[in-house]
């Protein structure tokens, strides 16, 4: 009864160890249950041991480790390079560049915690080995990243509904100062998220193992429903309504911008103005789609496994293997969708690269303000 309680702690333990490439695999935890965990140790002949009881795994290169490092490496360079772009035109910049270059931020570091690391075979039960087991081994700071960047993509949905549909309040409501404070509260955020993992994830005595031991099923069940909405269902929604309802009042601008360019005899700064503004929800709606694809499926596992409708053998299996794959994929695509959708992201990284003088130091992903200032459909307005 023991061995069997033991076993379904390990194995059962979906959000405590949601980054598989950096974790011992489950056939080792259970083998240390069936067998003595002294033979486990010392038939790890490969395995360095320190003399603070750590001994630690030859790391194989297996196809996830490759693409896991690939990833990272892309997500390093792109989202570096986004950075630098923006921070180039720094004192010109507005509210929807700070936040995509918050976005980056984000994704840059999560890229740089997504590097696979060496797995230990043995854990110490001390001090070092509770806080490795607490924040290594569950990958926290990766998976606060991951919740950062998601919740920071939601606010720029918002902060372009505000701009477009309230342009003549857009500048009193969203400031510098509120914009870094709401970047600030995303990361708090994530970490309220993650903290939970303080609780369950600790040095099994027994085995010498980390693993993550939730109290009841039912704790289990509550604390994946809670991931699951906040940390993909609430996003996407958010994000989604947010984009819907300013395509639509771009559609209602349009129309006003449309008669006023019939009646001109030609089109008008306000309706290039508005052209601009459309080419950037057009290509803030690919970057919804794409971390709703990405992190989809794998969301989607978890929370079924969580309320027992996917086996146990669903963890480290192919599918759960490739699904994470594809999440980790979202940290490096937003750079890439820039430079194909965005040409001024295009000739900002050329300028970044070029020795001409006199570089442009516009705002990159926020409107212009040259020509004639865009007017709400109700009434005349500043430009946002």
């Amino acid at each position: 009864m023991f061995e069997e309680e033991i076993t379904l702690q390990i194995t059962r333990s979906p959000f405590g160890n949601r980054d598989r490439f950096t974790m011992p695999s489950k056939a080792v935890f259970s083998d240390c249950v069936e067998a003595s965990c002294d033979e486990l140790v010392s038939d790890t002949s490969s395995d360095v041991e320190t003399s603070f009881g750590w001994s630690w795994q030859a790391t194989i290169w297996s196809w996830r480790l490759i693409l896991q490092m690939f990833t990272a490496m892309l997500g390093i360079v792109g989202n570096s390079l986004v950075i630098i772009v923006l921070f180039t035109r720094r004192q010109l910049s507005r509210s929807t560049d700070i936040l995509i270059g918050a976005l980056a931020a984000a994704d840059l570091l999560a890229s740089i915690f997504m590097i696979p690391l060496p797995l230990p075979t043995t854990v110490p039960s001390s001090v070092l080995g509770q806080m490795y087991c607490k924040v290594v081994y569950t990958s926290m700071f990766l998976w606060v990243s991951f919740d950062a960047s998601i919740f920071t993509l939601t606010t720029i949905a918002v902060e372009r509904y505000i701009a477009v549909a309230y342009p003549f309040h857009f500048k009193y409501l969203v400031t510098r100062s509120r914009v870094i404070v709401v970047i600030v509260a995303n990361w708090i955020l994530g970490f309220m998220i993650t903290s939970f993992e303080f609780k369950v994830a600790n040095v099994d005595n027994f085995t010498n193992h980390c693993s993550s031991a939730f109290p009841s099923k039912a704790v289990q069940m509550l604390i994946g429903t809670i991931l699951f909405l906040m940390q993909f269902v609430s996003p996407a929604l958010l994000s989604l309504t947010m984009q819907a309802m300013t395509a639509h009042s771009l559609y209602r601008q349009s129309r006003v911008f449309r008669k006023e360019g019939n009646q001109e005899g030609g089109s008008n700064p306000s309706a290039r103005h508005l052209a601009a503004r459309k080419r950037v929800l057009q290509m803030l709606f690919i970057v919804v789609l794409v971390f709703i694809v990405c992190w989809g499926p794998l969301q989607c596992a978890f929370f079924f496994y969580n309320l027992g409708l996917l086996p146990d053998s669903y963890l480290y299996s192919p599918l759960d293997n490739g699904l994470v794959v594809l999440s980790f994929l979202n940290s490096c695509a937003n750079p890439i969708i820039y430079t194909v959708r965005y040409p001024e992201f295009r000739s900002a990284i050329g300028e970044l690269f070029s020795a001409k003088k006199g570089k442009t130091r516009a705002p990159l992903f926020s409107e212009r303000t040259e020509g004639k200032p865009v007017k709400s459909v109700e009434s005349g307005c500043n430009d946002a």
